[in-house]
């Protein structure tokens, strides 16, 4: 089945290519970290060689510094791992077109929750049961993201 399987990039919009991630990193040492000279280095090193990181994940982790995996394109092309092996090749220019869930703002808990309670797909799902009409559906899903942001506001 995983041979059947294709992939392509994000759909062109009428501005530009855009997708969010489903999984995106975030690389902090906390403030009460009990080691945090080592996790600095920890992290200093995670991307000095992220080339290992990325062979090791198997292609799944992409890099945060593209300087950092500056052959991305060749491995995408002869994945041993794929089958075939230019399975991931549309793969190659996906840090030009992905972005964090809440682009064009941050990535925060507010929108981490209404992503992961699935508000949005909710939404549509409702119309397209014939549950809700577009209008009322727009409507609930704006007062349920509401609820979400006024709680983490207050956080």
């Amino acid at each position: 089945m995983a041979k059947k399987i294709g992939l392509t990039p994000a759909l062109a919009g009428p501005v530009r290519r855009i997708a969010a991630e489903h999984v995106m990193n975030c690389y902090v040492v906390w403030k009460f970290a009990e080691n945090p000279e080592g996790a600095k280095h920890f992290l200093v090193d995670l991307i000095d060689h992220f080339s290992d990181v990325f062979r090791k994940g198997e292609s799944y982790n992409f890099p945060s510094f593209p300087g950092s995996l500056p052959d991305l394109e060749k491995r995408l092309a002869s994945d041993p791992q794929a089958d075939p092996p230019d399975k991931y090749r549309v793969l190659a220019t996906v840090l030009d077109w992905a972005t964090n869930i809440g682009f064009p703002g941050y990535a925060t808990g507010a929108i981490d929750e209404v992503f992961n309670t699935f508000v949005i797909p909710t939404m549509f799902a409702r119309v397209a049961r014939d549950q809700m009409s577009a209008e009322a559906a727009v409507r609930a899903a704006e007062e349920e993201i509401r609820r979400i942001f006024d709680r983490w506001s207050r956080a």
